[in-house]
């Protein structure tokens, strides 16, 4: 059975207030003594801790995060997304529900006021998670990437490339709404080929990062802090 160790003093600092950080059983404490930041997350309770972890430094851009802290978020709200969308979609009769009723099983469709009721409250739902998630996930993404010893440059350049996918589209109808039918055809001639390679080089950037988030941490301490599972190897 092995023995607990008395705490040690080292030259860790946590990531927000730079306090001297404790060591026991080469582990970190759970919260900075000084400020009392969240460091890590316990083992019993991983997900569900790990989900309050990064909302509590989602401004939290120094330091490292483990593979537990960053999948703990991103499993929970990737789950709730997914709900959210099936909902939508059975609610609005949409693409999935009409398979359903095709080759599975001829479910009835809702009432028009229920459906209506229904499609409002899932809509703003799930525009709630798309104002909720982005921040938290990008900031424990560049604790992910830190915490294998990669800079957030990588984070950057997929977000930046992924967002013309989202604004530049908007465009092709301003010439429209002006009443220029031609000029959104010329706007759309050279846009749509740069939206095209843009979108496959924020796919190809989303991988490398998601598959470095799977990567183990690296040991002991790096230029961007000491590590949460390993700080004194």
């Amino acid at each position: 059975m092995a023995t607990e160790q008395a705490p040690v003093t080292t030259d860790l600092l946590c990531p927000r207030c730079r306090a001297a950080l404790e060591v026991s059983n080469n582990r970190l404490p759970e919260n900075c003594p000084g400020c009392g930041l969240l460091l890590r997350a316990r083992r019993q309770k991983a997900y569900n801790h790990n989900f309050v972890l990064v909302w509590k430094k989602a401004l939290v851009w120094r330091g490292r995060a483990p593979r537990r802290e960053f999948w703990g978020y991103a499993i929970i709200m990737g789950g709730i997304g997914l709900l959210l969308a099936l909902l939508l979609d059975i609610v609005c009769n949409g693409f999935l529900m009409s398979l359903v009723r095709e080759y599975v099983y001829p479910v009835p469709q809702l009432p028009g006021l229920a459906a209506a009721v229904l499609g409002s409250m899932a809509g703003a739902a799930i525009l709630v998670w798309l104002v909720a998630v982005p921040l938290p996930l990008f900031s424990v993404t560049v604790r992910r990437l830190h915490d294998v010893g990669r800079s957030m440059l990588l984070p950057v350049l997929t977000l930046l490339l992924a967002v013309p996918g989202i604004l530049l589209p908007a465009l092709l109808y301003i010439p429209a709404l002006l009443g220029e039918p031609a000029g959104a055809e010329r706007v759309s001639e050279h846009i749509v080929p740069a939206l095209f390679a843009s979108g496959v080089l924020a796919v190809v950037f989303g991988l490398i990062v998601l598959m470095l988030c799977l990567m183990d941490s690296e040991r002991g301490t790096n230029k961007y802090g000491p590590s949460i599972k390993y700080p004194l190897e």
